[in-house]
């Protein structure tokens, strides 16, 4: 029993180092990084890729609009998800207006259409919002970083056993949110650099 409840804390934990505003903040902050300092396009992106939806999930758990950090009902998980939706828009709209590398923009809009996906989705059927980040995320640094960044294609597999652990989601919903989180988020950086045509990536 106590081995058990070691393993439950560790899958929380997880879940919160992976959960989608910190994976953002690694996402755009290592954009920055690579871009030899190009901190504004990164303050952008950790702004309201991860600052604001993560203060804003902290105000409403504060208010008690939602009963836990990543509440299972249907429709907490909706105003979340569009709440979210609205943040990404804007910093992709920021990105766009500075003039973003491609690979920045094409994240910034992945956010956007993953979390309207993910709304629409969560309509019918909760698929995991935390693998659908993780996944997404972690494509976009690879795209940026190159094949150097490959070990963190095991945050994926960690983030998966933790939710699954405690028991959130079943292995479809898990399965499906890597699916999803890699197939849109890879077209979209994909769309994105034919139309910027930029070399960023």
């Amino acid at each position: 029993m106590v081995e058990g409840n070691k393993l439950d804390r560790v899958a929380i934990l997880i879940s919160h180092l992976l959960n989608p505003a910190l994976v953002a903040f690694a996402v755009f902050g290592v954009g920055g990084w690579l871009l030899g300092g190009n901190w504004v396009a990164a303050l952008i992106g950790v702004g309201f890729y991860a600052v604001l939806p993560g203060l804003t999930l902290l105000l409403l758990l504060r208010l008690g609009y939602i009963g836990e950090l990543y509440p299972p009902e249907q429709r907490q998980r909706a105003r979340l998800l569009l709440l979210g939706a609205l943040s990404y828009l804007l910093g992709f709209i920021g990105l766009g207006l500075i003039g973003a590398p491609g690979f920045m923009l094409g994240g910034g809009l992945a956010y956007f259409i993953n979390a309207l996906l993910v709304w629409q989705i969560n309509k019918y059927w909760k698929i995991s919002i935390h693998s659908v980040a993780v996944s997404g995320g972690v494509l976009i640094i690879l795209v940026a970083a190159g094949k150097h960044a490959w070990p963190l294609v095991l945050a994926w597999p960690l983030v998966a056993w933790a939710r699954l652990h405690i028991k959130v989601h079943t292995p479809a919903q898990v399965v499906a949110g890597a699916l999803l989180g890699v197939s849109s988020t890879g077209l979209l950086l994909f769309l994105t650099n034919w139309f910027c045509n930029s070399g960023d990536f």
